[in-house]
């Protein structure tokens, strides 16, 4: 990671450890306004080389619904985010 944002959602969690009515149940890793370089690629990856620049979309849809399916990722139910309970965030040296 080269840089992540502090939004109000990271703020909230940090003072209150809950935010929008979800309560913090263990240490989390915060973060999911992020930027960084590849540092390496997977066999499979076609279109990304070690140095590239990136920014990271913090939702994981996942791609089994019908949404998911059709291209509309961003409707998906089950998304999950970086720096949510049970995903922990990008305010950290790498992510995966």
């Amino acid at each position: 990671m080269k840089v992540v944002g502090i939004c109000g959602s990271d703020v909230h969690y940090l003072k209150h450890l809950r935010n929008s009515g979800v309560a913090l149940k263990e240490p989390m890793v915060l973060g999911h306004e992020s930027a960084g370089v590849i540092i390496e690629t997977g066999k499979l990856v076609k279109n990304l080389v070690v140095g590239d620049r990136v920014a990271l979309e913090p939702g994981i849809p996942c791609y089994r619904c019908s949404f998911c399916k059709h291209g509309s990722n961003n409707l998906c139910r089950e998304v999950k985010f970086f720096g949510s309970p049970r995903v922990h965030g990008s305010l950290a040296q790498q992510v995966s």
